[in-house]
């Protein structure tokens, strides 16, 4: 433990301070007021002389280590070369990086972002909040407000506590399902994403097997806590449930005590007001039992929910099961989650009736541009989210849970695109936002369009597989 004592000089005089060198001539070159820092983003060049990521991230320490590792605060967002973007401002469906190139944005913060970037809505709630206080550490009314409309809106759910981002809420639910069961053991899917997987025992399957999970339970049933389950596989592939296997799901955690967790930390209020249980109908006894609502909740703010049984959220209020976070309910979270709830009920229907009409435009354009060109490609999903794969889909779902490699042609065409003003992740999944228009979506197949134009004729081996790879520029 470092110890730091108060120390006497002879004369009982403070010490003497060190004297600080002087800054380097060209550190700062003007005075800049900060109110210009916050409004005009081209006010920083002269304070950091920079023309680069690379360069941004890379500074002369003694210990030789960068003060940002790889230039990014989160493992996905690690990008070098062509995916290095630096990205200054973002409004509605749109990003500009340093050299106020636009892009049209299908990655919608890792689809949490649901209404667009600096919502007006959600900026001015935000605002609100701030001269409200931020971190409050107590519970206050507009928390109460917010859990009382998520649990209005979502089916079957008596109870909610917020936390700072789903995937804490993920490892709540676990520890909920594992004291109310006294059981240890999780059954969880191939593909299926659940923020940092650290959570003991648990046992993966592949997605829509029905053989599958019918002989897990029959050989693990008293020993299995929880299953968790994305609706959607959301990091891969863009898989939804075969019909029936929810049914199926729920029919076999009820026969063995076995808590059904539905993971909604992408879907939730992506697919509707009622997340994927009501798009499902996952209601009533097919219902799960505990739920997480995760990512669109704040429009990007941090935020995130676990909603459940009474009978299970009890655990929580006799402090059977510990949950803390420091964030968990922070009021600035809360005031956008507020703001979201309020557009998304005043949109109705309609809101989402336009997002996945959108989405499936952007979808069914893609394929036709496929068969137009040559290139094989696939695209699945609801709508408001999907996935593109340029490869041959696999014939049978991966059986370990390791995240999946992009392929070559899917990297090429993604650069390209990047080149063309339009950001997609690495893999193959895309997200709308409400502030993506109808001229977003027919420019955005104009570039598509061209990259698969673009495309060799001849195909080219990867590993044991054909695939075709486009030619599009790399910038």
């Amino acid at each position: 433990m470092r110890v730091l004592n108060r120390v006497h000089t002879p004369q009982n005089t403070p010490p003497t301070q060190p004297q600080r060198a002087p800054p380097p001539e060209n550190h700062i070159q003007n005075h800049i007021p900060l109110s210009a820092l916050l409004n005009d983003t081209q006010a920083l060049a002269p304070v950091f002389d920079v023309q680069s990521r690379d360069e941004l991230s890379t500074s002369s320490r003694s210990s030789g280590f960068e003060p940002l590792p790889d230039g990014m605060s989160a493992n996905r967002r690690l990008a070098t070369g062509v995916d290095s973007l630096t990205v200054v401002r973002a409004r509605g469906a749109y990003l500009w990086d340093r050299s106020n190139r636009r892009y049209t944005d299908y990655v919608c913060g890792l689809g949490t972002v649901l209404l667009g970037h600096a919502n007006e809505d959600v900026n001015a709630a935000i605002s609100a909040q701030l001269e409200l206080g931020v971190q409050i550490a107590a519970t206050h009314q507009r928390e109460i407000d917010l859990a009382d409309q998520l649990c209005d809106a979502m089916p079957g759910m008596d109870a909610v506590r917020l936390h700072i981002g789903s995937a804490s809420a993920v490892q709540t639910a676990l520890r909920v399902a594992r004291v109310a069961t006294s059981r240890e053991l999780v059954l969880r899917f191939a593909g299926h994403a659940h923020g940092h997987w650290a959570a003991g025992s648990s046992m993966v399957l592949p997605w829509n097997d029905a053989a599958a999970l019918e002989t897990a339970f029959a050989e693990h049933g008293p020993s299995l806590a929880a299953l968790i389950a994305e609706p959607v596989m959301s990091n891969y592939g863009g898989f939804e449930a075969a019909p029936g296997f929810f049914t199926l799901i729920r029919r076999l955690c009820s026969q063995h005590q076995t808590v059904f967790i539905l993971d909604e930390s992408v879907t939730g209020l992506r697919l509707g007001l009622q997340g994927a249980i009501g798009k499902y109908l996952l209601t009533g006894n097919l219902g799960p039992d505990l739920m997480i609502c995760g990512q669109s909740l704040g429009n990007g703010a941090p935020i995130g929910a676990l909603a459940g049984k009474a009978k299970l959220m009890e655990l929580l209020v006799n402090h059977a099961v510990a949950h803390g976070n420091t964030f968990s309910g922070n009021s600035i979270g809360v005031a956008a989650g507020l703001a979201l709830l309020a557009r998304l009920q005043i949109g109705g229907q309609g809101f989402y009736q336009r997002l996945t009409d959108r989405g499936r435009a952007l979808m069914e354009g893609i394929e036709a541009i496929g068969r137009e060109t040559g290139v094989p490609l696939t695209v699945r999903g609801p709508g408001p989210m999907f996935w593109l794969d340029l490869d041959t889909p696999p014939a049978a779902l991966p059986i370990f849970d390791l995240p999946p490699a992009e392929s070559p042609a899917y990297r090429r065409f993604r650069h390209a695109l990047l080149g063309k003003g339009v950001r997609v992740l690495r893999g193959g999944a895309w997200y709308l936002s409400d502030s993506h228009t109808d001229a977003d979506i027919e420019a955005t197949l104009g570039s598509v369009r061209a990259t698969l134009s673009a495309t060799r004729a001849e195909p080219v081996v990867v590993g044991d597989d054909v695939t075709f790879i486009p030619d599009g520029p790399a910038r």
